[in-house]
């Protein structure tokens, strides 16, 4: 098994977490998501089958846009660093 964390922008309610879950169960190789709200952050368990970019491609057809976390970081930022002040793409039915 493999713990892939991703970045998850846009996600702003119960409804969001939801959504998101709902996106990435259905993987073939995926047995658990853990969504944290409020870090913005989900953490997926799978099979080592299981590809970033199939999770980072299913939650873009749900209009969330995510990246990979490498060492508490997505790339390109200090795992200290603040997230970017980012509007939601729309993924969320409060947005």
């Amino acid at each position: 098994m493999n713990a892939i964390d991703l970045d998850v922008q846009g996600m702003t309610c119960g409804a969001c977490v939801q959504r998101v879950t709902a996106a990435l169960v259905p993987i073939n190789g995926v047995h658990h998501v853990a969504v944290d709200l409020r870090a913005g952050r989900v953490r997926v368990t799978a099979e080592a089958s299981v590809a970033p970019s199939q999770l980072i491609s299913a939650l873009a057809a749900r209009r969330y846009e995510s990246v990979v976390v490498t060492n508490g970081a997505p790339p390109g930022r200090a795992p200290d660093s603040p997230l970017p002040a980012v509007a939601p793409m729309g993924g969320c039915c409060c947005s």
